[in-house]
C-alpha cells in the first residue's frame, strides 16, 4: 500500500509539473511581441529594416528594454522596444503621393501619381492618399467630383482597394464640393445634380460606397436634394414628375431621378442593416463581410427627408410606396416614426382637398359655359324671327309698289 501511494503521489505531482511548464509555455508565448517589421511590412514604423524573432520581453521594463540582433557583419546591433509613439508614426516610410511632391495637388494630379505608382496591381494604394485627393477637389469644378467617382471604381476593381469610412466621407463631402457651384444661380438645378450624382455613386456597387458610408453622410446628400428641389420651386418650376406629352422636358427628367435615387437609396440602407449576408454561402459571406466596415440603417433623419423629397415630387402616394413600406417590412423595425406618418397623412388631405377644388371649378367653368350656349341659342333665335318679319314687309312692299304702277 505504501509503495502504491507512493507511485500515485509520484505520478501526481508529475503531471502538476507538466501542467506548469505548459501554463508558462502558453504565458511566453501570448507574451511575445515583434520587436522590428520586415522591409516590405506594410506597417513600418521603426527606423531599422531589420527582421528581429520574437521574444519574451514581459518580465522586463518597456521603457528601458533594448535587445540585440546580429547584423550580417556578424556585429551586435542594439535595437529599442518602446511602444510606440507618435513621432514613429510620422516618420513611416513616406506614400506615393508624398513622394511625388506635387507643387499644385488637384484630383487629377493625384489619380495620375496614384494609378502610375498602382500599375500592375503591385503596389497597394493607401487610405491616406485617397483621403488626400478628395480633399483636394476644388469648389464647383465638376471635373474634380467625376475623378473622384473614377477613383471609387478604379481603385477598387483593380487594385484591391478597400474603402473605409474615412475615405468614403472624404468621398461624399469632395463630390459635394465640387458639384455645387459657387456662383449666385436663378434656381437650384445645379445643387440637385449635384446631389443627384452623388446619390448615384452610393447606389452603384462598383465605388464600393455600400460597404463603408455611414448614414449621417446619407442625410447630408438628401439635406442638399431637398434645399435644391425647394430653390426649384421658389423660383416657379413645377414640381411634377409627370410626362408632359411623348417628349418630357429637362426638368421632367431631373425630378424623376431626384424621385427614384431618393426611393433607391433608403432601400438600399434598409437592404444593409437587414444583414443579407445571412442568405450567401461560406465564400460569398467572407467575402462581403471583409469588405463591410458599418452595417447601418436608415435613421429617422433619413426617413424624414427621403418623405419630404418624395411628397414634393411625387406626392403621398409615392412617399407611401417607395419610402415607408419597405422600413416597415422590414423584419428589425418595430414602426415608423409618426411624424413620417403623419407628413403622409396631411399631404394626402391637402391633395384630396385641391383635387375637390378643382373638380369643382371644372364643373362651375361647364356650367358657364353650358349657360353661354344657351344665351347664345336664344339671341340667334330672336335675330332669325326678326329677318323673317323684315322680308314678309318687303313682299308687301313689293306687291303695293307694283300695283300702284298698274294704277
Amino acid at each position: 500500500m505504501s509503495r502504491q501511494a507512493f507511485s500515485t503521489s509520484e505520478s501526481a505531482s508529475a503531471v502538476s509539473a507538466q501542467n506548469l511548464i505548459a501554463q508558462q509555455a502558453e504565458s511566453n508565448r501570448r507574451s511575445y511581441q515583434p520587436v522590428a517589421l520586415g522591409h516590405n511590412c506594410a506597417h513600418q514604423f521603426l527606423r531599422n529594416d531589420s527582421i528581429v524573432s520574437y521574444r519574451n520581453f514581459s518580465s522586463l521594463s518597456a521603457a528601458t528594454v533594448s535587445d540585440t540582433v546580429q547584423s550580417d557583419a556578424g556585429q551586435e546591433q542594439s535595437i529599442s522596444t518602446k511602444p510606440l509613439t507618435r513621432d514613429d508614426v510620422i516618420n513611416r516610410r513616406p506614400s506615393a503621393l508624398e513622394r511625388a511632391k506635387l507643387k499644385v495637388v488637384t484630383p487629377g494630379h493625384a489619380i495620375f501619381v496614384l494609378q502610375k505608382h498602382a500599375a500592375g496591381g503591385i503596389a497597394m494604394i493607401r487610405q491616406s492618399d485617397f483621403v488626400l485627393l478628395c480633399e483636394s477637389s476644388r469648389p464647383g469644378k465638376k471635373t474634380d467630383a467625376k475623378v473622384i467617382a473614377t477613383a471609387l471604381k478604379e481603385f477598387n476593381t483593380v487594385n484591391r482597394f478597400v474603402l473605409q469610412r474615412v475615405g468614403a466621407s472624404a468621398a461624399v463631402d469632395g463630390m459635394l464640393r465640387s458639384g455645387i457651384p459657387t456662383w449666385k444661380v436663378q434656381d437650384g438645378k445645379p445643387r440637385v445634380q449635384a446631389a443627384i450624382f452623388v446619390a448615384q455613386q452610393i447606389l452603384d456597387e462598383k465605388s464600393g460606397m455600400y460597404f463603408a458610408l455611414e448614414t449621417t453622410k446619407v442625410d447630408t446628400v438628401l439635406k442638399e436634394l431637398h434645399k435644391g428641389i425647394l430653390e426649384m420651386e421658389e423660383n416657379g418650376i413645377k414640381l411634377e414628375a409627370k410626362n408632359r406629352g411623348d417628349k418630357p422636358s429637362d426638368d421632367d427628367k431631373l425630378l424623376r431621378e431626384a424621385l427614384r435615387v431618393t426611393g433607391e437609396v433608403v432601400q438600399l440602407l434598409v437592404k444593409r442593416k437587414s444583414r443579407p449576408e445571412n442568405a450567401l454561402k461560406k465564400r460569398a459571406k467572407r467575402k462581403y463581410l471583409k469588405r463591410l466596415q458599418i452595417g447601418g440603417g436608415p435613421y429617422n433623419s433619413t426617413l424624414r427627408l427621403a418623405t419630404q423629397i418624395s411628397i414634393l415630387i411625387g406626392g403621398s402616394a409615392v412617399a407611401q410606396k417607395n419610402i415607408v413600406a419597405p422600413y416597415d417590412k422590414a423584419w428589425w423595425t418595430k414602426r415608423v416614426v409618426p411624424d413620417v406618418l403623419q407628413m403622409i397623412e396631411e399631404a394626402s388631405a391637402m391633395e384630396l382637398e385641391k383635387k375637390e377644388a378643382a373638380e369643382a371649378a371644372e364643373a362651375k367653368a361647364t356650367e358657364e359655359a353650358e349657360g353661354d350656349d344657351v344665351e347664345d341659342d336664344e339671341s340667334n333665335a330672336e335675330d332669325g324671327d326678326g329677318d323673317d318679319d323684315l322680308e314678309e314687309g318687303d313682299s308687301q312692299t313689293e306687291v303695293v309698289s307694283e300695283e300702284e304702277k298698274k294704277d
